[in-house]
């Protein structure tokens, strides 16, 4: 597995985190106007955006605790 640039900054790693949010949160509205094939892709893809945004605010944790 590669390292995370070290250039990103606790923030940054909090901004790419809400953005996956947000993402997750718009694949789940547009869910209710597609088929329940399309729906269930889109679940899949909202639950992997929520759990990489997860796994990246431990990032910006961790390099925030580095830096103290």
């Amino acid at each position: 597995m590669t390292q995370p640039p070290s250039d990103l900054t606790p923030d940054d790693w909090r901004r790419i985190a809400d953005a996956l949010r947000y993402l997750g949160r718009d694949l789940h509205h547009r869910s209710f106007s597609v088929t329940a094939e399309r729906r269930q892709l889109l679940w899949a893809e909202m639950d992997q955006c929520l759990s990489l945004a997860d796994r990246l605010q431990g990032f910006g944790s961790s390099a925030q605790d580095e830096q103290l």
